[in-house]
Parts: structure tokens; sequence; C-alpha cells
């Protein structure tokens, strides 16, 4: 097969997967209209609630299968894809839904910072880390917090352990909350913008804020991080090569990278909010689909 002719092969199934996905979608707000109708017939009003809920979890599973068919006929993930922007749809008593999806794997991740021994902090993590609590202000912390979170009871040179550690990844940005005489919540508050759960280990550069573009090798002088973020709001990036070809790029910036960017997610952001213009009213969803077991694994409701 030739260049163009498979250029062209995978332009068709990138096509499929739009179109495919907009005929799950739509089934999908058919198939809830019908399912409200039938809730509300039978229970009530007093149980819209309850069937809301049912709802986005049905959503909600529909696109984490949606998001693994996806997984093998697209070679990156980034906010500009089309099936990635909002859609809505009317769900008779229920009111309007909005939907968008958004892929994360976007910051530090928190729960992938050592190697596997938990203990041995990964080398292409380290000046990232260091760099982190500098711009926090508080580099005394970092290898406070690597304490914290390693699998040994050994303090690093500038750390300390105490009981009460953790001594494992956090299941929860919350959980360094225990580090009180040390972290404080505007602290955390901070960190949160840097640093993430849900991620497989990399960085998507599709995703990542240029802030924290800014704190990895390669892109932390020159304007890269920002050439990074308009190159691929409009030709999204694909491999180390797409970074390399950019303006401004050094001979080594896509081996500096290597192991700590992808172009992938592995966790995603479903955002539904339900409008109801008759009652004033309305639930907002926030749900972590993880695209590798296809499993909700965050729920939020308000």
């Amino acid at each position: 097969m030739s260049l163009r002719e498979y250029s062209s092969s995978r332009r068709g199934f990138v096509l499929v997967s739009v179109l495919m996905l907009g005929v799950v979608l739509i089934s999908c707000a058919t198939a809830f209209t019908w399912f409200v109708r039938a809730q509300a017939r039978s229970t009530g009003g007093e149980s819209l609630a309850l069937t809301s809920r049912s709802m986005a979890e049905i959503l909600a599973m529909s696109v984490a299968g949606l998001l693994g068919e996806l997984a093998n006929l697209t070679a990156y993930d980034s906010p500009a894809q089309k099936w990635y922007q909002p859609f809505a749809f009317t769900a008779d008593e229920l009111g309007v839904w909005v939907v968008q999806v958004t892929p994360l794997d976007d910051k530090i991740p928190l729960r992938h910072l050592f190697l596997p021994d938990g203990s041995t902090l990964r080398r292409e993590i380290s000046a990232v880390w260091e760099d982190l609590w500098e711009k926090l202000g508080h580099r005394e912390l970092a290898p406070v917090v690597l304490d914290f979170l390693d699998r040994n009871t050994h303090p690093l040179v500038g750390g300390a352990e105490r009981d009460g550690f953790l001594n494992r990844p956090p299941y929860d940005m919350s959980e360094l909350l225990i580090l009180s005489t040390d972290i404080t919540p505007a602290i955390i508050s901070r960190l949160e913008d840097y640093c993430t759960i849900y991620s497989d280990g990399r960085i998507n550069l599709n995703t990542a804020p240029v802030h924290v573009l800014e704190l990895l090798p390669g892109l932390d002088t020159g304007g890269m991080a920002e050439r990074v973020a308009q190159s691929r709001t409009e030709n999204p990036l694909e491999s180390l090569n797409d970074v390399q070809s950019l303006p401004g790029a050094g001979p080594k910036t896509s081996s500096q990278l290597t192991n700590i960017v992808t172009f992938k997610s592995r966790y995603f952001l479903l955002k539904i909010d339900s409008i109801d213009a008759d009652r004033a009213g309305g639930i907002s969803y926030r749900i972590i689909l993880d695209r590798t077991t296809k499993q909700i694994v965050r729920w939020e409701e308000t």
C-alpha cells in the first residue's frame, strides 16, 4: 500500500468512527427519551431524580464502551476532535441534556511517580517534580511528599518519615491533607493544577495545560510550551516526530520527552448537565471513565 493510499484509508477509519459515534449518541438519546416516559408513567414525578441518575449511568457506560472502540481507530486523543465536542438532546420530563466527553491524562501522574518497586522515583519525573515544588514556592516539600507516598520507611535527604504516612500511591488528592503539619489546603489546591490521580503514567501532550507543559524537559524554554499548545489546536500531535518538527525544538527534544508523554488518554471526564427550565433547576454530573477497563471510577453530582 502506498503512502497516499494509507493516508486515505486512515482518514476513512476516522470518518467511520465519527459517524459511528453520532449513530450511537442519537440511539442513546432516543432510548433515553422512551426510558424517561416509561419511568414517569409508572412511578410518578417524585422519581425523576432517580430516573435522571439511572439515565446518566446508562449514558456513562455507553460512552465508556465507545471510547474503548475509538482507541483502536485513532492515533491520538485531543479536545479538538469532533467527537469530544458538546452535544445536546431533549429527554422529555427531564428537560434538555448537554453532554461532553473530555480526554484527561493531562497532568503529572501522582499515582505513577515511582518505578514498579514503589520507592524509586522515575528518572524522567525527577526534574519535573523538583521544578513543580519550586514553582509552588515550597521546594522543601518535594522530598517530604515523596516520603509520604513511597512504599518504604526510609527518609530521603531533606525528607521525613512519620507515623500515619500513606507509603502508597494516593487514591484521592485529599489524602495529602494527612500532611497537615507540612501542607495546607491552599497548597493542595494549587497542586491540583499540576497533578492528577487520573493518568496511566504519562502526560497527554494534546490535553495538558500550558503551565504543565512548561515543566516538561524540552518544552520548558524558548516558548516551546506555548508553541505546542498553539499547534495542537489545528493539528493534534500524534507522535514525538510532530513535536520535534515544531519551530524552536532542540535536537534532543523528542528524546527528552520519551517515557513521560503520550498522545492518547486512558481517563476521560464525562460532563452531563440536565437543564429543566420548567422546574428552574437541574442536575449536573461529573463522571470519570477508565477507557481500559470501561468502568466508572468517580461519580459526582450536584
